[in-house]
């Protein structure tokens, strides 16, 4: 027996994992719905995610964007596309599955403390959760945002998005020793901003189609193999990028000062007396100032970058350079690894940022990312940078840094 509950919406945090990987752009027609629902093989790769959540859509849908991760390349498995629908725009679907350790109805289903047709700045929306009939929570979370422009701070500059999210939370595998739970999220956007008609818009999967394809069989089916690949889940616990090195931001301003090449103006934009581990630059070749930012990271408490491709970085540097940096490896002559990355600003995107990453063999690393803006209050100031990427890197793998880093361990 199934009972349904409509409650007042409110937004409620998503477990997915973080995208932190470049799309590879692919166009694919899709089966319908009730179609892909007989898919039983768990994906293990992120093209047989993206196949199993495009599989879910209306058949001839085309797809732009896609990317995702399958169980044998995280604990976390995901898949994001764009599809194209009837604005001749596209709307940003993405699905996630997560087992979670304790109670798993703590969380699950609509939020209870929220006043019905709450509207404050601009949000709206509802929730409506149902019980199957196998104690399975199944919520649809339906929300609409929009604001004319004439407010402050964000609510400044005219904006309209619609989306849904949907949720199915269930007990995790008996066989554990503990209680666990397992869910499924499906999310679906639209922007509808620059939009003519929005009232015309059709999203790609109305709500039963959204609410089937959260339960379509291919996601137990993964959290079963998620069972099998890293077995019984256990308690979340962040550990960070671990205990940090303790380097002040003024030595940190100071040395990046000292290794910046002939020509290059630097001003230290002022910090905390307290802050450590972080600080931020103004550099200036003389055609506008941009921001530079350092962080030093003490040793990560679990191994770093170790299945995101095959130099174990977790940027493809060979993806399609129209979305996500574009990103090169190289392993030192000491054994340290370098990572240095271009976002190059765009006609659509106009901020751009170039990076030089380097990690340590005791698990530390040393982060100088360069953006195209003088703060973040203000447009960028220039389409290019005054450091190159290259410039970036020879600062970034100068053992003045590791002379930081050491003496701080002291």
């Amino acid at each position: 027996m199934e009972k349904t509950v409509k409650r007042g919406w409110r937004r409620r945090a998503a477990l997915t994992a973080a995208i932190a990987t470049v799309a590879a752009a692919t166009t694919m027609g899709a089966a319908s719905v009730s179609a892909a629902s007989d898919q039983g093989t768990a994906p293990a790769t992120g093209q047989e995610i993206v196949e199993a959540l495009t599989g879910l859509l209306p058949e001839g849908t085309g797809i732009t964007e896609s990317f995702g991760e399958g169980y044998q390349d995280s604990a976390y498995p995901y898949a994001y596309v764009e599809a194209t629908d009837n604005t001749g725009g596209a709307t940003t679907i993405d699905v996630g599955v997560h087992r979670s350790t304790g109670d798993w109805r703590e969380y699950a289903g609509c939020p209870e403390d929220i006043d019905e047709g709450d509207t404050e700045d601009g949000l709206s929306g509802d929730c409506v959760e149902t019980e199957l009939s196998d104690g399975r929570l199944l919520s649809v979370n339906t929300w609409e945002y929009e604001t004319d422009g004439t407010g402050e701070g964000e609510d400044g500059e005219a904006y309209h998005a619609i989306g849904w999210d949907v949720w199915l939370e269930g007990p995790g595998n008996p066989d554990f020793e503990n209680e666990t739970g397992r869910s499924v999220y499906l999310s679906q956007y639209k922007d509808l901003t620059e939009v003519a008609d929005a009232g015309a818009y059709v999203p790609v999967l109305d709500e039963a189609q959204l609410a089937e394809a959260a339960q379509s069989q291919v996601w137990q089916d993964l959290l079963a193999a998620l069972d099998a690949e890293y077995g019984e889940p256990v308690e979340e616990e962040w550990g960070g990028f671990g205990d940090g090195p303790q380097i002040p931001a003024a030595q940190l301003q100071e040395t990046f000062r000292s290794l910046a090449p002939e020509g290059i103006e630097v001003t230290p934009v002022e910090a905390g007396e307290e802050e450590v581990d972080y600080a931020s630059l103004l550099v200036d070749d003389g055609r506008g100032a941009v921001l530079v930012d350092i962080f030093a990271f003490g040793p990560w408490d679990e191994e770093g970058f170790e299945d995101g491709d095959e130099d174990g970085i977790g940027f493809d540097a060979t993806a399609d350079e129209e979305f996500g940096p574009e990103c090169e490896h190289t392993i030192l002559d000491n054994g340290d690894e370098l990572n240095v990355c271009t976002w190059a600003p765009s006609d659509d995107d106009p901020l751009g940022l170039w990076s030089a990453t380097v990690y340590y063999a005791d698990g530390s690393s040393l982060d100088i990312t360069q953006y195209n803006v003088a703060d973040w209050e203000s447009d960028p100031t220039r389409a290019d940078a005054p450091l190159s990427v290259d410039q970036l890197a020879d600062i970034a793998t100068d053992s003045a840094w590791q002379d930081l880093f050491g003496a701080s361990a002291v």
